[in-house]
């Protein structure tokens, strides 16, 4: 196999901003679009990228707006992301795909589903974020994470002066980030410290506003109906997850036409790390 790391891509969309990416796996493999959370970036943890590898995944991860090496976008909305989507996957040559969407990145994944169904094969959503507008979705969410949201609604000005404070450097943040997480979460963050740690330095070189942003924007209407997404979807949710709690998943799974759950018993929201080869093989 022929290996295939390139941590530092871009590529210039049609209206001109730069759109930040890595690629990793193998060279030719089938395609695997992965969209991190919020925090999150470009950098994947070297295990996934060595099961990617394994798996003969060609892995490529772009950054949204605001984040590593991709330029803010004013004003932008969730159904702005599948534009940038189809230009970068034009520019890679890739006709057909699978996106893995982590937390926030999840709506993002909803949003190709919904306006790419012949470019998306499948769908795989991880810690999955549903609507706010939907019904009991918050259910189990911790204060600390719905106080965000919180403020992404009424006064998104203060949420981006939280996120500031918060995010002063890669460490800060993730002790921000572990401070409201279940143990089983806590244990998964100190088994990957120096991995966030380089995804979260990455994240930090394009500032807070790609992830003070990407929180105004979910906690808005998205501005598709999911109930229409006919593609294939893989869910995946820790019982324990406070972040995006199991009542978010258990509505996607009550809308999504054709989905497929898994709950994970006693686990949390980064259950995406203990199950990415089992999440990987079913998404190829």
């Amino acid at each position: 196999m022929n290996r295939h790391t390139r941590e530092n891509q871009s590529i210039l969309l049609p209206n001109g901003r730069r759109l930040g990416y890595a690629e990793y796996g193998v060279a030719g493999g089938s395609p695997v679009l992965f969209f991190h959370g919020a925090p999150g970036s470009r950098h994947v943890h070297a295990d996934m990228a060595n099961i990617a590898e394994q798996r003969g995944v060609r892995l490529i991860a772009p950054e949204r707006p605001g984040y590593g090496l991709s330029d803010p976008q004013p004003g932008r909305t969730v159904l702005d992301w599948p534009d940038d989507i189809v230009a970068l996957a034009d520019a890679l040559g890739l006709e057909r795909f699978t996106i893995i969407g982590f937390s926030m990145g999840s709506a993002y994944a909803l949003a190709c589903a919904s306006r790419l169904p012949r470019r998306v094969a499948k769908i795989a959503l991880v810690g999955a974020l549903a609507p706010h507008d939907a019904p009991g979705v918050t259910e189990g969410m911790s204060p600390s994470v719905s106080g965000l949201y919180a403020l992404a609604q009424s006064n998104p000005a203060e949420l981006r002066n939280i996120f500031t404070a918060l995010a002063p450097s890669p460490a800060a943040l993730i002790a921000a980030m572990s401070a409201s997480l279940p143990q089983w979460d806590k244990d998964e963050v100190n088994k990957r410290t120096a991995e966030f740690e380089a995804e979260y330095t990455q994240m930090l070189r394009g500032g807070i506003e790609g992830v003070a942003s990407d929180f105004v924007l979910v906690s808005k209407d998205w501005g598709f109906p999911l109930a229409d997404i006919g593609t294939e979807a893989c869910l995946w949710c820790g019982a324990n997850d406070c972040n995006t709690p199991p009542a978010m998943t258990a509505y996607l799974s009550s809308i999504l036409p054709n989905n497929r759950t898994f709950m994970l018993p006693g686990e949390g929201h980064l259950s995406l790390y203990a199950h990415w080869a089992e999440i990987l093989e079913r998404s190829v």
